[in-house]
């Protein structure tokens, strides 16, 4: 059930996505304010005319806006057509709350909640002393230092709990370092199709769909590609003007991202130009804001079977102005997502094929762990048995080359270098 709402709009470009966040919050709009900007008091009296007029002519209860809102602009407002406006950030906030999936996203949420509360605290009181107004109830029994005083406590506690969860993810991220794993995020602007990519990519079938902010906490999963041992994860979607205390608030997870070895940039190309080019600005800033420097990203051109026939050159050349070389796929109807892999495998580093010769022993367990050991850290390519030793053509990382030397050898085997290779390589799920 929507709550049927009047939209306060001030211009923007972007009115379809503002109207799409606000149905996932629960608002249907019906019926649009247009101004060009808000005034210090929030509307002109016109203006406000006009809402209450548009509210009981459509028998819309509620009031959204598309921008930010000081409170006092909420308060005049409020005191004009009874109820207080939602501001853009918590409609956001709403959606948030509604997709929470697990304890950290409920904090993550809550942070984000109490920051934007904060910096508006000392004026709410303020205002709710000068006579209690909708949006203001329960205000004006707090002293404006107690109030204050009480946010902080509360964010301060959160932080400190967001914290640990931070510190046993960067335990996990170094144990999986040392391991051998390359870390992949997959990155993009909500809705763009990042969990179907997830999907496509592993073989799953985690939730997707056509609302805002599916994924809100971190998926993640263990996979090969080729001789690479990967951990890849699916990240919170990416939206414009999301300020900063929101970016800091989801930073553990948003981290993953930010400490990984490659990015995979997801873009629908199946919107219109302008658009395209407005998300991917966005998403980059984003990704700059986060920390994320110095490393690769790969552009995945997606949703290509929505694209009419001729304009997908024209979408993809646009894309390399800003110097990436994007693959275009449908992850959902996995069209090229082989020529993602290989592009993702040619980021990951060199790999070096090796010839092995390992004896067969007396009981055989020297012989077993070392193929354990080679298709757990690279990839086998030919396996030849003699009557006392078998003879194995595998390719690994260059990085993990002498810790799978020194197996082989601890076990009375023989390594010897064949050269590096950079030969298309088949992804294994597990």
């Amino acid at each position: 059930m929507y709550a049927k709402a009047v939209a306060i709009v001030t211009g923007r470009s972007d009115f379809e996505e503002f109207k799409t966040l606000a149905r996932e919050a629960g608002y249907e709009i019906v019926d649009v304010v247009k101004v060009r900007t808000l005034r210090e008091r929030g509307l002109s009296e016109q203006k406000l005319r006009e809402l209450k007029e548009k509210m009981e002519r459509t028998g819309a209860t509620e009031v959204v806006c598309d921008t930010d809102l000081k409170p006092k602009q909420v308060y005049n407002i409020a005191k004009e057509v009874k109820t207080a406006p939602k501001t853009r950030i918590e409609i956001i906030l709403e959606i948030f709350k509604r997709h929470s999936p697990s304890k950290e996203a409920d904090l993550q949420i809550k942070l984000a909640s109490l920051q934007y509360e904060l910096a508006r605290a000392r004026e709410k009181v303020r205002l709710a002393k000068m006579g209690e107004q909708p949006g203001f109830y329960g205000l004006g029994s707090y002293e404006v230092d107690v109030y204050y005083n009480e946010i902080k406590r509360r964010i301060q506690s959160i932080k400190e709990k967001l914290e640990e969860i931070r510190r046993k993810r960067e335990i996990h991220r170094k144990s999986r370092g040392r391991m051998g794993f390359k870390t992949i995020a997959i990155t993009g602007y909500t809705c763009s199709g990042k969990s179907s990519l997830f999907n496509a990519l592993t073989g799953l079938s985690v939730p997707v769909g056509p609302e805002p902010f599916t994924t809100l906490s971190t998926k993640f999963h263990t996979l090969k590609f080729g001789p690479w041992r990967c951990y890849l994860v699916d990240t919170i979607g990416f939206i414009r003007d999301l300020p900063p205390f929101m970016i800091a608030a989801f930073y553990s997870t948003l981290e993953e991202a930010a400490f990984a070895d490659l990015l995979l940039l997801v873009v629908d190309v199946s919107e219109e130009l302008p658009e395209i080019v407005n998300k991917l600005k966005a998403s980059l800033k984003i990704i700059d804001d986060i920390g994320y420097r110095g490393k690769p990203i790969i552009v995945v051109a997606n949703k290509i079977d929505l694209v009419p026939e001729g304009r997908l050159g024209i979408v993809l050349s646009k894309i390399r102005e800003f110097g990436f070389d994007p693959v275009p796929v449908s992850a959902l109807h996995r069209i090229n997502i082989d020529r993602l892999v290989e592009k993702i495998v040619s980021h990951l580093g060199r790999a070096v094929e090796i010839a092995v010769t390992i004896p067969y022993g007396q009981d055989g367990g020297g012989y077993h762990q070392v193929i354990s050991y080679l298709k757990e850290f690279g990839e086998i390519r030919r396996m030849t048995h003699y009557p006392k030793a078998a003879s194995i053509t595998c390719v690994v990382p260059e990085e993990v080359l002498d810790s799978v030397s020194g197996v082989v050898r601890k076990h009375g085997g023989k390594v010897r270098t064949l050269g590096y290779v950079g030969e298309r390589v088949v992804v294994q799920r597990g």
